[in-house]
């Protein structure tokens, strides 16, 4: 888990709290850590499938729009 990027870190972090769309990510990063470190649509998107792929979340849910609910799985806490 160490050759995790930043903003795979972050996006795990967040979602410890509970589960969030990518949208609910970025607008938790508008608030919280934009002083000190951003994230574009464009880099929490494709992290999100990325931690997808290693099994470290997981879709909870999917929107009528696509939206997809991602939440921590066992491996990813």
């Amino acid at each position: 888990m160490s050759n995790l990027s930043p903003t795979a870190k972050i996006i795990l972090a967040f979602l410890r709290f509970r589960p969030r769309s990518g949208y609910d990510i970025r607008q938790s990063v508008e608030i919280s850590t934009q002083f000190f470190w951003g994230a574009s649509f464009g880099q929490i998107y494709p992290e999100l499938r990325r931690l997808e792929q290693a099994g470290l979340v997981e879709v909870e849910s999917e929107g009528r729009r696509g939206r997809k609910v991602y939440r921590l799985t066992t491996a990813g806490e």
